[in-house]
């Protein structure tokens, strides 16, 4: 997977969880969009594909391992050559952080204007939001801090990918999964720092399942052999040869199965893992237009300011971009909002040199 293909899914997964939270957790937008397809005559069809949107948390934990496991790649091949270099994830995060804290204060301070008795609450309250350990002002980014921990200890996660083999690899995978579910179905019922400090660790456990199997696909070239492998099958296959279609035609399809198959299953998300790894691989068997993946690479390099700003805009502007009314446009005003934003978010950065 090409560093071009990593930003095109990157577009793909911060789309996820625009719809996610716009039609899929925002209940009031949700009521004043025009419906148009229903699933069992009672369920909207846009709040269905929530259960698809959903996945965007597992496919980004998922990218960001592969990610930094290519870098530890790339850097112990350079070091192989008589040159030190290291992975630099403590910068990474602080970065990271930084892009959050600007685009907290500029909420802060229009938000206080707007609503001066909500925010921006007690000490308490600013320094947890301050900390990401308890984002209040912002929910969607309950994650942040778990997956920042996962960062500062990729180094020895990735080692990790890389030492264990055969059946002890098998072994720590199941036992990383079970951790996983025991995690999700754990509930942290303390509203206290302890409470919160706890509830950051279990959510980073959590996380920690995709992370290490997207390490583990960058450091065996197993996403190449997976693409390829998927490519001489359905090439070579019965259908493929009768009908006369292509691969991408036939992977096209597969992709649209198991989209349609993840809305009708269940809500629960312990099932993303089994969906996201065969979505990615279908997906780079397709040979895609140019100006799809230059769409999705522009979406995907702007995918962190859209994640931190969206839910802001969201709160602040109430039902407002339900003005529209159908689902298709009030998406693609979104779209088009984060990204301006994400772009004088950007100038601003570079204004203040940070």
């Amino acid at each position: 997977m090409t560093k071009e293909e990593s930003l095109q899914l990157k577009g793909i997964a911060i789309m996820m969880m625009l719809w996610l939270h716009l039609f899929g957790t925002d209940k009031a937008i949700l009521a004043e969009t025009t419906k148009i397809l229903y699933i069992n005559d009672s369920e909207p069809f846009i709040y269905a594909m929530r259960k698809f949107g959903r996945m965007c948390v597992v496919f980004y934990t998922f990218l960001g391992g592969y990610g930094l496991a290519k870098v530890y790649q790339r850097n112990a091949t350079v070091k192989g050559l008589g040159i030190v270099t290291g992975m630099k994830n403590g910068k990474r995060v602080w970065n990271l952080f930084k892009s959050y804290w600007l685009v907290m204060t500029i909420f802060i301070l229009i938000a206080t204007l707007l609503q001066p008795g909500k925010y921006p609450g007690n000490i308490m309250e600013v320094a947890l939001n301050i900390t990401a350990l308890d984002i209040t002002y912002n929910d969607t980014l309950w994650f942040l801090f778990p997956y920042a921990l996962l960062t500062l200890f990729a180094q020895p996660i990735i080692k990790l990918s890389t030492v264990l083999r055969g059946t002890w690899l098998w072994m720590f995978i199941t036992f990383a999964f079970i951790v996983k579910t025991i995690a999700y179905n754990t509930k942290i019922p303390f509203d206290n720092l302890e409470g919160i400090v706890i509830r950051n660790i279990f959510s980073a456990t959590e996380l920690f399942f995709m992370f290490f199997v997207g390490a583990l696909f960058a450091r065996n070239s197993l996403m190449e052999r997976c693409v390829t492998s998927v490519k001489e099958r359905i090439s070579h296959s019965r259908i493929t040869c009768c009908l006369h279609i292509g691969t991408s035609t036939v992977c096209t399809a597969i992709l649209l199965l198991l989209f349609t198959g993840r809305i009708f299953m269940g809500a629960s998300t312990l099932i993303d893992p089994f969906y996201i790894i065969p979505m990615i691989i279908i997906y780079l068997c397709i040979e895609r237009p140019k100006w799809l993946n230059s769409g999705l690479e522009y979406i995907g390099s702007h995918s962190t300011n859209i994640w931190f700003t969206h839910r802001y805009l969201l709160v602040l502007s109430g039902t407002a971009i339900a003005f529209f009314q159908h689902s298709v446009i009030i998406f693609a005003v979104l779209v088009i909002i984060c990204l301006t934003i994400s772009h004088i978010i950007n100038m601003t950065r570079k204004a203040i040199h940070i």
